[in-house]
């Protein structure tokens, strides 16, 4: 399933995406409700691939962050209405400027969910 953009944008804490010492990073946060995550599909930034070895998701008061790659049907992630996620890319930094993220989600009940977001580093 698109996700259309007005409903993605809920998702996405517009501002967050920033560089970092390792890579970059940007924030999203539930608003809806509950869910269950099976499996982290493809991760672009720019029209290229970010391999999913490189990304972890930190939950706001979470000890350890999850590894994108470890999400499967088999090792499902709860998701929470409220939660605020940290999204950590290791690589290289992005350039200041405009950039387009697409992201493909697995989800229990949904199936896959496909969506894009857009933002600048300063």
């Amino acid at each position: 399933m698109n996700v259309p953009g007005f409903i993605a944008r809920q998702f996405y804490v517009a501002g967050s995406l920033r560089n970092t010492d390792t890579g970059w990073e940007l924030k999203a946060q539930n608003p809806m409700g509950n869910g269950v995550l099976t499996g982290v599909g493809h991760l672009k930034v720019d029209g290229r691939d970010i391999p999913a070895e490189s990304v972890t998701a930190q939950r706001s008061g979470d000890a350890e962050a999850i590894r994108a790659q470890d999400v499967t049907r088999f090792k499902p992630v709860s998701v929470f209405k409220g939660d605020h996620v940290t999204l950590h890319v290791t690589g290289t930094p992005l350039e200041p400027g405009e950039h387009k993220l697409e992201v493909e989600l697995f989800e229990l009940n949904l199936g896959r969910l496909s969506f894009s977001i857009s933002d600048r580093i300063p």
